[in-house]
């Protein structure tokens, strides 16, 4: 009788339902013991378990070995590539999240005073108080872009969201820090001239 791994790669789709139900509980378990600490991305994980044991059902092979042992370590292996990746982020977000901390006193602030003449001083506060209010996300890309100088794919890699959401939340983020001086600061009888 052909096992479930084989019955997937002849293309068996009672056999992928089968194997969840097999070794669902196997590959959960490895999953929270490795990524104890990040318990979002057990589910996520445990679903690209899955996909890489229907991807590679065809190198099981029953004279080397056990099905449960192959999926094991088809487990272990994508849950520690996964875990590699959740510290090497964290890192990255540790070293911007100290930086960020910094921000008073380092991120250059640009006001214009009555005359219209740029002033560094001027917003320093008002900046510093808008960029720690930022969502913890928005904040993080926006330092990256802003004080690191990443670009839009780096910081896509690094904290693992596409491209997209990185531009979004820069923009938002741009958006919200605008708000924060220009509330404060727009003197409600001001416009300025159209010559």
């Amino acid at each position: 009788m052909p096992t479930i791994l084989e019955r997937i790669s002849d293309g068996d789709e009672s056999a992928a339902e089968e194997c969840v139900r097999e070794y669902g509980g196997l590959v959960w378990r490895l999953a929270r013991r490795y990524l104890d600490r990040a318990e979002s991305e057990v589910e996520d994980t445990v679903q690209e378990v899955f996909v890489e044991i229907w991807i590679h059902a065809k190198r099981f092979d029953p004279t080397k070995g056990s099905e449960a042992a192959f999926i094991a370590t088809l487990a272990h292996r994508r849950i520690i590539d996964r875990q590699r990746k959740i510290t090497t982020r964290r890192k990255h977000e540790r070293a911007v999240m100290t930086e960020s901390k910094l921000t008073q006193n380092q991120i250059p602030m640009i006001g214009i005073d009555e005359s219209g003449i740029m002033e560094a001083p001027l917003y320093r506060k008002e900046l510093a108080q808008g960029f720690d209010s930022l969502p913890e996300t928005e904040k993080t890309a926006l330092w990256m872009s802003a004080y690191r100088g990443l670009s839009h794919r780096d910081i896509s890699q690094i904290t693992e969201v596409p491209v997209g959401t990185v531009k979004s939340r820069i923009r938002r983020a741009m958006i919200r820090m605008t708000k924060a001086i220009s509330g404060e600061h727009t003197k409600p009888n001001c416009e300025r001239s159209s010559t």
